[in-house]
This record gives C-alpha cells, structure tokens and sequence, in this order.
C-alpha cells in the first residue's frame, strides 16, 4: 500500500498493516506529525466511503459551524477566547482540506471546489433563515450600530442610499460575527465587513444600469440621450415640442431627394454635424453601408443626368435629316426674280466691304474677295444653293488648320457677321422665310447636340467612355462606384461650358447636376465643422458614467476577490461587456443620424414612456424644429 508522510512524501509498496507511526519509526522521522496532516487525514476520514448527499452536509456543516464559533467567541472569557481561536485554526485547516478533497482537479485551480462552495453556503445560511434585523443583537457589539440596527426597515423598499446603509451594517455584523484565530483582529472584520457590505448595492446598482445598456434596447436609449444632451437647450413645454419636433423631422425626411443625407446634412445643423463627425472617427463601420448608398446613388444620379452622352451620334444624325427636310422645302420654293435682285445689291455691298477698315485684316479681305470672285465666275448660274453652301462654310466652326478664305476669316469679326446677316435676309426673301426654319430647327438640334456633348464631358470626368473604367478614386471595392465629390463635379462641369463660358448644358440637365452638387455640398457640412471637445460622440450622460463607473467598480472588485488570472478573467469580461454597451449605443446612434425615421423612432418612445427630458435633452427640440425653415431654403 501507500502511505503519504506529513511533510508530503509517498511512501509506497508498504506491508498492509504498518502504522505510520510505525512507519515513521522504521525511516527515523521523528518529527511529529504537522497540523496539515493532521488536517487532511481527520478529512479523508470524515469522507471515506460516505455518499454524495452526506458528504455535501459535511461540507455545509463545516461552514455552519463557523459562524457559531463566532457567536460564542462574542460572549468568552479571555481564557475561553484564546482556546476558541486555537479552534478557529484548527477549524480552518480541517475546512481547507474537506474542500480540498472534494476537489476532482477538473475545473481550473482558480475556480472553487465544490467544497468550498458548499461551505460557503453553510455560512451564509443561517443569515437567510431569520429576518435581517435578528442581527441587532449580535450588533450590540458594534456601538455605531447599535442605534441604526433598531427597527430597520423593508430593504426590499429602501433606495439605493439607504440599503448601502443597510449593507453596511450588514457587513459589520457578519465582519463581528466572524471568528478569529490568534493575531487576529476583529475590529479589522468589522471594518472589512462594513466596507463590502457598503460597496455591494452600489455595484449591484450599476450592474443593474450596465445589464440595461448591454443590449440593442439600451444602446437606442443611450443614443437618444447623447444626441439630446449634445444638442438641447430647453423648452416650456416639454411634451408639445417633442410632438412638434417629430412633425417637422417627418416634414423634412419627405424633402429628401434621390440622393440619401444623413440628419446633419439635411437639417444643415453643425452640431449634428459635430455628432455625426464623432460617430464616424469612432465606429466608422458604422456607416459604411451609408456611405456606399450614398456613393451609388450619386453616381446613379450623374449617370441619368447625363444620360444624353449616349445619344451623341443618333441627335448628330436627327440634326442633318431635319436640316435635308427642311432645306429641300426651301429650296423648291425659291422666288429668282426676288434672288437675282438681291444678289446684285449683294455683290454691290461686298466691293463697298472690301473698302472699309475690317477688310485691313487680310483673312477678312481674303474672304470678300472670294466670295465676289464666286458669283463673277458663275454668273447666270449662281443659286441659292450657292450661297447656302457659302453660308454653311462661314458658320460652322473654324478648323485649327484653314485650308480656304471662308476657313480663316474670324468668326466674331464684324464684316463676316455683317455678310452672315445680309446672306440670310437674301435666302429668307427668295424662299418666304422658309430659310429661317432652317436655321432655327438647326439651332434647336445643334444645342441638343452639343448639350449632350457637354455632358459626355461630365460623364468622362469619372467614367472612360470607351472602357467604362472608373476614372480617379472609386467609392466600392469593386472599382464601379466613382467617388464624385463636390469639388470634382463642380470641375467637370466648368469643362463642359462654351468657347466663351456660357452654359451649354439643357438646363434640365444642368439643375439636375446642381441637384447632385447641392446635395453633396450639404453632406459636407460635417467636414466643414469644427471638432469640439465633444466631437467624438459627445459627452457622457450621467446614466453612462454611472454604469461606467459602477462597472469598473465592479471589475476592480471582483478582480481584487479573486486575484491572479481569475481576476484578470472577470475584469476582462466587465470591460468586454462594457465594449458590448458602447458596440449597441454607436450602432444606434449612427443609424438615428443617418435616417430621420429612426431619430423619429427614438424620441417617440420617449414621449410614449411620458419621460421628461433633461435639461441638456429638451433643446434638441430647438434644434430640430427648425427642419421647416432650413428646407425653405433649400
């Protein structure tokens, strides 16, 4: 058989039979056997060949047993004293090693046995089987608590200020109840009793605040109260402007155009502002999916605005069919006798031309000369489709490298305007006017032409026409979201303006690309802020530094009672949980700053609790009740 030695050694392969005095006398130990020992063979003893239940009775009766020792040690003599706390020592070895024998060395060291447990649920027992003021006369013995212990009252109906109190004096009483052992001090219990007892409801207080604010539920209410406490000022009446408020933000929501704003932007409010700005350099993931509904709707908004630059070839070829139509309608109402006179008065003018001082410029005597030596050389033959053809060449617009006299004359030079002019007035009289029908359906299909034209230049700005490759900075991963901001769709449409800065674009066209630029322009009040002290989500309300600090108390209290890895394990788990807290809070407030709907959300429940708001809440009243007023200006 084996046999462990007191100082620890196992002996084994002994005779069945020997004695461990015996044995000890066999080695030459003759030290006497030590109180752990002693301890632990008195426990394997006690719960050899016991069952379960009764060794669970054991374990609790041990704990039982203490708070007697404790009872008895109050009303001792000096004498009796010093053989209780002999006891006390001997008690505490023995209860060590019951618990120590229960151990199934399963569960990690730090954790209790299951011994243990039961013992201390034999000390607490007798506390729960008589009423909390049963304590008053053990309390005698503490004169503070003497005068607070008598009549206590319903701790179930107590605030938290008067059951810290309670506990208080509580955990006095069980610190003077505790026995002690020799170089012990009871009063140090008392203090340590009343100590715990005091820190306990507080804790538990905000353990119940910090379970409240770990869930979605509780981050929404977190949200609502920070954006309040940022925001309000005050109001008269607390629950009308509440009502107000979610009028005019329902007012509001229902202005917003194709491209989704977030709250700041479409109220134009810095604080908001602010909030947002805070929301997003703390949880920016938070607002991603934001962010890329955004990006997508503006891009698909640019792409219908500028939808036209697809149709480029197909108005270029309605443009020349329109013209052919009309023109051949002209042609063949020409009045000869009406043309010839006119031309002759023509020729007549373009000698007078040659003499006056635009015809110093040689490109414009060059092309009065041209066109005098063209009608001398057809003569009789000279049409209006001659001078159609003339006009046309004077008209369209000047190749960089001129290959004739109508290519290189200025266009904005008074004599060729004067000699467009005059050609015009000859054709419109020979065709009663059906030339200007020409003219003006050519016009209107040119502007169209050139209007889808100009916003294939916008559309180019962020798009490669030919490989529909995003152009710059893409707002996706994929690479086919543009990223289009104000200042780049401000450029793109400078681009897109005439040789002398006119506005080319349909006007149509145009106010919906200063839709998109107005809406980005507003989205952009949150980078145009000012980050406050509170920029970073705001301050905390009192309820968050309450659970905050009740929390971290916690932790700090719990990491203190276990110590070691288990400590660092608890504490790490409160601080988890307060991470969790925050998680739900900046999900909800970013998701309240993004749709007014949620805000909405948000304060109707308050107003469906009958809340109050705060001091600091009711001035978001103010802010938001001036939706209307901003979208006025919109």
């Amino acid at each position: 058989m084996d046999v462990e030695m007191p100082d620890g050694t196992i002996i084994t392969d002994v005779p069945e039979g020997t004695t461990k005095a015996e044995l000890m006398r066999r080695l030459g130990m003759t030290k006497p056997p030590s109180q752990e020992w002693m301890a632990k063979t008195m426990a394997g003893m006690t719960l050899a060949g016991k069952p379960w239940y009764e060794r669970a009775a054991i374990q609790m009766g041990a704990g039982v047993d203490t708070l007697g020792k404790g009872l008895r040690q109050l009303f001792a003599g000096e004498e009796e004293n010093k053989r209780l706390q002999r006891e006390v020592a001997q008690d505490r070895l023995l209860k060590k090693a019951l618990a120590e024998a229960s151990d199934t060395k399963r569960l990690p060291e730090w954790m209790p046995t299951a011994g243990s447990a039961l013992q201390v649920a034999g000390e607490v027992l007798p506390t729960m089987a008589v009423p909390f003021g049963t304590y008053t006369t053990a309390a005698r013995a503490l004169p503070r608590a003497v005068g607070l212990m008598r009549g206590p009252a319903t701790p179930a109906r107590m605030g938290t200020g008067a059951l810290i109190t309670e506990s208080a004096i509580g955990g006095g009483v069980s610190g003077a109840l505790t026995p002690t052992a020799e170089g012990e001090s009871r009063a140090e219990n008392v203090l340590l009793g009343t100590g715990a007892g005091a820190v306990t409801p507080a804790v538990l207080a905000g353990g119940r605040q910090a379970l409240n604010i770990v869930t979605p539920g509780g981050g929404r209410s977190r949200a609502g109260a920070q954006i309040a406490e940022e925001l309000t000022q005050g109001a008269a009446d607390q629950q009308l402007a509440l009502q107000q408020t979610i009028q005019n933000l329902r007012a509001q929501s229902g202005r917003q155009g194709p491209i989704p704003l977030s709250v700041a932007a479409q109220l134009r409010d810095p604080q908001l502002a602010r909030l947002e700005a805070g929301s997003r350099a703390r949880s920016g993931a938070n607002w991603y999916d934001f962010d890329q509904a955004q990006a997508q709707a503006v891009s698909d908004e640019l792409m219908r605005a500028t939808r036209g630059a697809e149709n480029v070839g197909t108005q270029r070829a309605a443009r020349s069919a329109n013209r052919e139509i009309l023109y051949n309608q002209a042609m063949r109402s020409i009045n000869e006798p009406a043309f010839l006179s006119d031309l002759s008065r023509f020729k007549s003018n373009l000698e007078v031309a040659t003499l006056s001082p635009e015809a110093s410029n040689p490109a414009v005597r060059n092309m009065l000369t041209q066109l005098s030596t063209e009608i001398d050389r057809l003569g009789q033959n000279f049409t209006p489709e001659h001078l159609a053809t003339i006009r046309a060449n004077l008209a369209k617009k000047a190749p960089l490298v001129p290959t004739n006299a109508y290519d290189a004359v200025p266009r904005d030079n008074p004599a060729t305007m004067s000699v467009l002019r005059e050609v015009d007035n000859i054709l419109n009289n020979a065709t009663n006017n059906r030339w200007q029908d020409v003219l003006s359906a050519y016009k209107r299909d040119s502007d169209i032409v050139r209007s889808a034209q100009a916003a294939g230049k916008v559309r180019e700005a962020f798009i490669d026409p030919a490989t529909g490759r995003v152009r710059g900075v893409s707002a996706d991963v994929a690479g086919e979201v543009p990223k289009i901001t104000e200042a780049g769709l401000g450029r793109a449409m400078d681009v897109a303006r005439g040789p002398r800065r006119e506005l080319v674009l349909d006007p149509t066209v145009a106010a919906r690309l200063e839709g998109i630029l107005g809406a980005l322009r507003q989205q952009n009040i949150v980078q145009g802020v000012k980050r406050s002290a509170t920029a970073g989500g705001g301050s905390n309300t009192a309820s968050d530094l309450m659970a905050a600090r009740a929390a971290q108390q916690a932790g700090d209290v719990v990491a203190g009672m276990a110590g070691g890895i288990p400590g660092a394990i608890a504490k790490g788990t409160i601080d988890r949980a307060i991470d969790v807290a925050n998680t739900f809070r900046d999900r909800a407030l970013a998701e309240a700053l993004q749709d007014p709907q949620r805000l909405i959300a948000l304060l109707e429940r308050r107003l469906a609790a009958g809340q109050p708001l705060s001091a600091a809440e009711t001035s978001v009243l103010q802010i938001l009740r001036s939706a209307p007023a901003a979208a006025a200006t919109n």
